[in-house]
């Protein structure tokens, strides 16, 4: 899956730091990994939040945490969210 704007997905998962929120826009990796990936809830459009970077990484979706190796993290593309359009930290400071 390809996006062919420039200024979206940026920034791979397995580089941001703790903390940090973002949606996944777009997934560059094979079916079966993509299958694995939106198994565990990761899909183009989601919004995470990285709570540990390292091998593995550590998400939030949902509520949930989930574990992911570091080589299949850089596979997944982002748009890190800003102050002004992060829901999670809207729901947290409300």
């Amino acid at each position: 899956m390809t996006i062919a704007s420039t200024d979206i997905g940026k920034t791979r998962l397995d580089e941001l730091a703790p903390r940090t929120c973002a949606i996944i826009r777009r997934i560059e990796t094979d079916g079966e990994e993509v299958q694995r990936l939106k198994s565990l809830g990761l899909c183009v459009g989601r919004q995470i939040e990285v709570v540990k970077s390292g091998d593995p990484l550590i998400v939030k979706i949902f509520g949930s945490r989930i574990g992911l190796s570091a080589s299949l993290a850089a596979h997944v593309w982002l748009e890190v969210c800003t102050p002004d359009n992060c829901t999670q930290r809207k729901i947290v400071l409300t």
